[in-house]
């Protein structure tokens, strides 16, 4: 190359890296294709439920979201119900140890205004609240728009929300119970599992009731002794401070407190455990009967009557 050329081709090239120099830089990215995942996100009546952040995809962050329209996928028709207000009890203080009575724990209790439905501005998270007891179960889709430095995007039918109907109630899927001595600790059977119903009332008054059945379904009577605690163990009357137990002839009865969480609030001497005895002398089998469940709670107002049926053992008449 002749010093001609070569001073030409150098020239072209400091021209061209001036001319990229002074290229304006694209800032950032922005996907089509940004998802939430799982889809569907599935919750229930009441409850609060949240999902993850919106999958951006590569795209830049931080990202803004905003709702744009919830539907029932049923009918394609607007679903305003997720975006008006609604009140709600919430609690306004935790409970504590202190809160022994129904009127201190009341005062921690308020009815605030609450959206069934959000979404959150960064990162689009989408938050389902208790206030979702208000509206009729159902699959519901959302579409999002979604904004960075590089562009802004419309994401139709971004989730589709499936609403489950209110859960009234839990418990332990795992009750057990034993057999032991009469009148010692001695004695004891291996574990067998515990069958346990629960039904509930919702026009009765806020009442749990414990029953307990032989395997023939003859009720013992706790108010003449046929039902007992099992020393200091956990029990609902533990858990439950603010009712005093009621021993009828066909089980336990306590009163309970309506609360945003659910109820009970408080653990017992074994957290969440209710242990209890039907002695041996109301056994023909003439050995104690240790039924054993955990994690009861209730949701709902009404009456819920837990039916415990030991296998082992036979009432005496």
């Amino acid at each position: 190359m002749n010093s001609k050329h070569k001073i030409l081709y150098l020239s072209m090239v400091a021209f061209m890296a001036v001319l990229y120099g002074c290229a304006k830089v694209e800032k950032g990215f922005i996907s089509d294709y940004m998802y939430y995942s799982p889809n569907p996100l599935i919750a229930t009546q009441g409850n609060v439920t949240t999902s993850k952040p919106l999958e951006l995809d590569g795209s830049s962050g931080p990202v803004t979201v905003k709702l744009l329209a919830v539907r029932n996928s049923a009918t394609g028709k607007d679903a305003p119900e997720f975006l008006k207000q609604y009140m709600i009890q919430q609690f306004n203080a935790q409970i504590t140890v202190a809160d022994s009575t129904i009127a201190l724990v009341n005062k921690k209790i308020e009815l605030k205004p609450s959206i069934p439905l959000t979404v959150g501005e960064i990162g689009g998270r989408i938050a389902l609240s208790q206030a979702t007891a208000n509206i009729a179960t159902g699959d519901y889709v959302i579409d999002v728009q979604v904004s960075n430095a590089k562009g802004t995007r419309t994401l139709l039918n971004a989730c589709r929300i499936k609403l489950t109907p209110k859960v009234h109630y839990a418990i332990s899927t795992s009750p057990f119970y034993t057999t032991s001595d009469v009148g010692a600790e001695t004695g004891f059977s291996a574990s067998n599992f515990l069958p346990i119903t629960v039904t509930h009332d919702a026009a009765g008054p806020n009442k749990i009731i414990f029953k307990f059945l032989d395997k023939n379904g003859a009720i013992f009577n706790a108010a003449a002794g046929e039902v007992v605690t099992r020393g200091d163990r956990g029990n609902m009357s533990q858990m439950n401070p603010y009712f005093p137990v009621v021993k009828t002839t066909s089980g336990l009865e306590w009163g309970f407190i309506q609360l945003p969480n659910g109820f009970p609030i408080k653990d017992g001497n074994n957290g969440t455990g209710n242990y209890y005895r039907i002695p041996g002398q109301f056994t023909i089998e003439n050995r104690n009967a240790n039924p054993v469940f955990f994690d009861f709670k209730v949701f709902s107002a009404g009456t819920f009557t837990v039916t415990v049926q030991i296998p082992a053992i036979t009432r005496k008449p």
